[in-house]
């Protein structure tokens, strides 16, 4: 079963709404919007303030202070087996901001620790933490291949991100009584070393520019204009000739047709006339089905 959302994001761009405007006006609005149904929307997504402070409350004191603070981040540069050319490493971070900024826009917080992720975090564990030693082994334990079952137990059914892996293992963090051998072992150095990257998010645009210049031109006081992303369902349905089958309560049913219906009618040419036509077409060949109940 694929999940599917139908989507619409207002871009900000002056438009003449003017309700007199002509037909051949209107015409030349949607052939000067920069996209056509059918073309591909990269969106880069970011995380938000809430989950952003509370994995700043978990990381280690030193690098909680020097949460606001401008840093300059200097990529380093390793040669190639292959080619032996200079290569950045695989993290497209800023060379100029803060941190808070880099956790928020750049990187992937709120994605699943791999394998190799918990034996690279082990090795900041402090062991002058009354658990240190326990919770080392126990993130080496969950990398190795024999602790799949673990692993796929304490990550992926519980789903937890990486800050739910920082507040878990507080050994990383700890910096006791600030003594030589309490300081925290990660620096904010190894932490961008081993954070993962944010990355961009592609979706089908279901919307004709045409019929959105119509709506937004019957709306005086809006400018710009809406792009309707459909992920999956149209491309799945018209270029795949896919089968959809919805299955859940009634009214869930009811409004997951009803976008459907939406986003095929944005680029069918009879509009949601032909959609409709469409979707019995299917019901009849068993290619489209609903089993609801209240």
């Amino acid at each position: 079963m694929q999940d599917t959302r139908h989507l619409r994001i207002h871009v900000e761009q002056p438009m003449d709404p003017s309700p007199t405007a002509t037909t051949n006006e209107q015409q030349q609005q949607s052939e000067q919007l920069p996209y056509q149904a059918g073309d591909i929307a990269t969106i880069l997504p970011s995380n938000p303030a809430h989950l952003v402070s509370r994995f700043l409350s978990v990381l280690p004191p030193s690098i909680q202070s020097i949460a606001d603070t401008p840093i300059r981040i200097q990529q380093r540069k390793q040669k190639s087996h292959s080619n032996f050319q200079e290569s950045s490493l695989n993290h497209p971070w800023p060379e100029r901001c803060t941190l808070r900024g880099l956790l928020t826009h750049c990187a992937d917080i709120q994605s699943l620790p791999e394998r190799e992720d918990l034996y690279s975090l082990s090795v900041y564990c402090n062991q002058n933490h009354p658990q240190g030693k326990d919770q080392r082994d126990k993130l080496i334990s969950l990398s190795e291949t024999s602790g799949a079952a673990l692993y796929g137990d304490y990550i992926i059914r519980e789903k937890r991100n990486w800050v739910d892996l920082f507040y878990d293992f507080d050994a990383v963090r700890w910096e006791g009584s600030g003594t030589s051998g309490d300081v925290a072992l990660m620096t904010i150095s190894h932490l961008l070393t081993i954070l993962p990257s944010i990355a961009p998010r592609h979706f089908s645009i279901a919307s004709s520019p045409s019929y959105m210049v119509r709506q937004t031109a019957a709306l005086e006081s809006k400018e710009g204009f809406d792009v309707e992303l459909c992920v999956a369902v149209v491309d799945h349905i018209l270029e795949r000739n896919g089968a959809v089958y919805i299955a859940g309560g009634s009214k869930m049913a009811r409004a997951v047709r009803e976008e459907i219906v939406e986003a095929l009618g944005s680029v069918l040419e009879g509009g949601e006339g032909d959609a409709k036509k469409l979707l019995n077409k299917l019901k009849r060949k068993g290619m489209f089905s609903i089993e609801a109940w209240s």
